[in-house]
């Protein structure tokens, strides 16, 4: 499968048809770049598993993970300290 080059500032891609470890896959492949990538997931259990593999597929790139907040901007309580402190390093 060959994959599109990256979009320009400002535009989007779409790649159908992974399967499996295909998206952490194809993003080892496009980990090649100079510049910063940021990943957007569906859900925080995506995001852990593409880190898990791109860990493994991209062991030379430093791979973080944005936790989100785990609540809801109109709760009344606050996220857990752990997750505020991991968000500020």
């Amino acid at each position: 499968m060959t994959l599109p080059i990256l979009p320009l500032n400002g535009q989007r891609t779409q790649i159908n048809a992974l399967h499996g470890s295909g998206d952490a896959w194809a993003l080892s492949h496009y980990a090649n770049i100079s510049h910063p990538l940021v990943v957007f997931t569906s859900s925080a259990q995506v995001a852990s598993r593409l880190k898990e593999e791109l860990a493994f597929l991209a062991p030379q790139k430093n791979i973080v993970l944005f936790p989100d907040w785990e609540t809801l901007a109109y709760d009344h309580f606050s996220p857990h300290h752990d997750l505020i402190s991991e968000r500020l390093a």
